[in-house]
């Protein structure tokens, strides 16, 4: 009997925005800021949890799911520091010092100066990108925001967590 084949005809389709926002406040903050300023109502949610070799990272995500225009709001914090400790025997005989390090792993490591990422599906293809750009950017907390090509990234993947 031949071996059987399974082919995947359809290729995914990623029908989201994302904009990438570098700022440095917390998430809660950004998060009212955003909402202050654009209008939208996002809240806290489950973080999106990856696990790599045996380290757990896990990214903070707000959400605000807009009903009246079918469209979906996610804030995603694009950094994760973890903390290690690594001890480091000095030349001394009898010393050993321990101290803390930090390895930062980034959601999309295409954009990695980037925060947050703002994802936004829409039902109706009609997506707001440039007044929200506009909104965004006269937040004065916000160094900057723009656009990221979601055809571009590598790691897109990484964006569908539902």
């Amino acid at each position: 009997m031949p071996a059987l084949k399974l082919l995947l005809d359809d290729v995914f389709d990623f029908d989201f925005t994302v904009i990438a926002i570098h700022c440095s406040l917390e998430e809660y903050r950004m998060a009212f800021l955003i909402n202050k300023y654009a209008g939208l109502r996002l809240k806290s949610s489950d973080d999106v949890d990856f696990f790599v070799k045996n380290d757990k990272y896990s990214f903070t995500v707000m959400r605000f799911d807009d009903q009246k225009n079918y469209q979906s709001y996610t804030l995603i914090a694009n950094k994760y520091k973890l903390k290690y400790d690594k001890r480091a025997i000095n030349s001394d005989l009898f010393t050993e010092s321990e101290s803390e390090h930090y390895k930062t792993l980034n959601l999309v490591p295409e954009v990695k100066n980037a925060d947050y990422l703002l994802k936004i599906e829409s039902d109706n293809g009609k997506i707001p990108t440039l007044a929200l750009l506009a909104q965004l950017n006269q937040i004065p907390q916000i160094i900057t925001a723009y656009n990221v090509e979601v055809s571009s990234l590598k790691s897109k993947q990484n964006l569908i967590f539902e």
